[in-house]
C-alpha cells in the first residue's frame, strides 16, 4: 500500500535497538518514520521530543499527530536543523541503507548516538564505495550486530537477514552553547551605544512579541468559543494554527519564529561573514534548548556580541572542516572513499579536489549540487578573509558566481582566493591563486593541531 520498502518495525526489534539507551527526556530523530512504530515507542518510553522524516505523503498524514515531521526526504535534511538532537533511531530503506546511515553520521551533532537497521549484506559485503565508508565508520566508532530474519513475523513480513548498527559520534570539547543572556525584561535606556541601530532591534522585538500575543489570543478565542457552544454543538471544525495539517503548539511557534528572527538579524546587519555552518548549528541548538531566555533587545545585542567575540574559534572550526574533508580524500586513504594524489593527508596542497560539488546540465552549464560540499568552500572563503584581513564584503558568494555567470564545465575560472574547473563527475579542481594565502591556511592548521610544517611553509 505504501511502497515496496515499507516494513514497519516490530516492537521486539525496537526494544533490541534501544536496549541500554536512556530515552527519558531526550530529543530523538527518526529518519524514515513510516507509520510511526518507532516514534510511538520512543514517546511511550520518555522521549521529550521526536523529530521525523518521511517521503510518502500518506504516511506523513499518519505521522502528523504523533511527531514533528521536519523534512520529507531525509537525505535533504541539514545539520543546522538537528544540531540539538541526542539520538537517532532508524529503520531506513534497505536498498540505500548505507547512504542513509552515512548521512545520519554527517548531520549528527557531536555526542549523538545512532542506532540503525540495515540488510545484513550491507555490512557483510562492502563492495561499493559507500559500503566501504560505512564499514570504516563502524570499525572506528561503533559495532554491528546480526539480528537474523527478525521481520519474519512482522505486520509486513520479509525473510531478509537484518543487522543493527550502533555508532557514537565523539563529544566535542567545546559545547558551542551561548552563555550570559538576560532573563529579565528589556531596559531600553541602556541601549544607546548598542552594536545595532536601536530602532531596528526594537521594531523586530515588538513584531515578535505582538505575533506571540496574537497566537495566544487565537487560542484563547478558541477556548471561549468551545465554552459557548460545547453544551449543544459538536463539530470537527476548529480554529487552530497548523503546519502540514499538524497542530502547532505555542512553544513550537515561538522557536520557529525566533530562528527566522535570528536569520533576519544577520541579513539585515550584513553579518553574513560570521554566518558559517557551525554558527547556524549553534544558533539552532540554542533556540531549541533554551526555555527561559526571552527574545529581547538586550539578548539580541548579547548574541551579536558573542558571535563577534568568538569569531576566531568559529573560523578555526571552518578551516578544520575543510582540512578534515580534503585530507580524507588523499590517494591512499583508509576511509574507503575516492582519493586523488593532489589531496595530501597532512596539509592542504596548493591544488586540491573537492568531490560532490557541481552538477552538469544538458547544455554543459554548471550548477552547484543540491546539498553538496559548496557550503564548506563558502565557509573556507570566510575563514581565509578573516585570517588574511580581506574585506568579505568585496567577495562574491560561490552560489551567485556559478549561477549568475552561467559557468561551463572544463573551463578555468577565478573566484575569491581560488581558480577552479568543474568536471562532469561532480568534482571541482581548486588551486590557490596566492602561495602566501595557501601558506597562511596551513600555518593556521598547524597552530590548531600543534605540529610543525615543512620549512618552506613555516616562513
Amino acid at each position: 500500500m505504501f511502497g515496496i520498502e515499507f516494513f514497519p518495525t516490530p516492537e521486539g526489534v525496537i526494544e533490541q535497538m534501544t536496549t541500554g539507551i536512556a530515552l527519558d527526556g531526550r530529543v530523538v530523530l527518526e529518519p524514515s518514520a513510516g507509520a510511526g512504530n518507532i516514534v510511538s515507542f520512543l514517546k511511550r518510553n520518555g522521549a521529550r521530543e521526536v523529530l521525523a522524516c518521511e517521503l510518502d505523503p500518506d504516511l506523513r498524514q499518519i505521522l502528523a499527530g504523533k511527531c514533528n515531521v521536519v523534512e520529507n526526504d531525509f537525505l535533504e535534511l541539514t545539520s543546522d536543523r538537528v544540531s540539538h538532537i541526542d539520538l537517532i533511531i532508524a529503520n531506513p530503506p534497505f536498498s540505500s541503507a548505507d547512504k542513509h546511515i552515512l548521512h545520519m553520521w554527517d548531520i549528527a551533532p557531536a555526542g549523538c548516538e545512532i542506532v540503525s537497521l540495515c540488510n545484513a549484506e550491507t555490512v557483510r559485503n562492502p563492495y561499493s564505495a559507500s559500503r566501504k565508508q560505512l564499514a570504516t565508520l563502524i570499525n572506528q566508532h561503533g559495532a554491528s550486530f546480526e539480528l537474523g530474519d527478525c521481520f519474519r513475523s512482522a505486520a509486513r513480513d520479509t525473510n531478509i537477514n537484518v543487522s543493527m548498527i550502533r555508532l557514537s559520534k565523539p563529544a566535542s570539547e567545546d559545547s558551542g552553547e551561548f552563555e550570559g543572556f538576560f532573563l529579565e525584561d528589556d531596559q531600553p535606556e541602556q541601549q544607546a551605544n548598542a552594536l545595532m541601530p536601536y530602532n531596528f532591534v526594537r521594531d523586530l522585538v515588538n513584531r515578535y512579541v505582538a505575533a506571540v500575543k496574537l497566537f495566544d489570543k487565537q487560542l484563547d478565542l478558541a477556548v471561549e468559543m468551545n465554552k459557548l457552544t460545547g453544551p449543544f454543538y459538536s463539530s470537527k471544525i476548529a480554529f487552530t494554527c497548523t503546519q502540514e495539517k499538524r497542530p502547532v503548539v505555542r512553544n513550537d511557534y515561538k522557536k520557529d519564529l525566533q530562528k527566522e528572527a535570528w536569520s533576519y538579524v544577520f541579513k539585515k546587519m550584513n553579518l553574513q561573514k560570521y554566518s558559517t555552518k557551525g554558527l547556524r548549528e549553534d544558533i539552532n541548538k540554542f533556540v531549541e534548548q533554551q526555555q527561559e531566555i526571552p527574545f529581547t533587545m538586550r539578548n539580541i545585542y548579547r548574541m551579536v556580541e558573542i558571535v563577534i567575540g568568538t569569531t576566531g574559534q568559529r573560523m578555526d572550526k571552518a578551516l578544520m572542516e575543510v582540512f578534515d574533508k580534503l585530507t580524507k580524500h588523499y590517494s591512499e586513504n583508509r576511509y574507503g572513499v575516492e582519493g586523488w594524489k593532489t589531496n595530501s593527508q597532512y596539509l592542504l596542497n596548493e591544488k586540491f579536489i573537492m568531490p560532490w560539488m557541481v552538477e552538469i546540465g544538458w547544455s554543459g552549464q554548471m550548477s552547484l549540487a543540491y546539498r553538496g560540499n559548496y557550503e564548506i568552500i563558502e565557509d573556507l572563503q570566510k575563514a581565509l578573509c578573516y585570517i588574511t584581513g580581506t574585506n568579505y564584503d568585496t567577495c562574491t558568494r560561490l552560489w551567485d558566481f556559478i549561477h549568475n555567470e552561467k559557468l561551463r564545465f572544463g573551463e578555468l575560472y577565478q573566484w575569491g582566493f581560488f581558480e577552479f574547473r568543474g568536471y562532469k563527475k561532480g568534482t571541482v579542481h581548486f588551486k590557490f591563486r596566492s602561495r602566501d594565502v595557501w601558506a597562511a591556511y596551513n600555518q593556521n592548521i598547524a597552530r590548531i593541531l600543534g605540529y610543525n610544517l615543512p620549512e618552506n611553509l613555516r616562513k
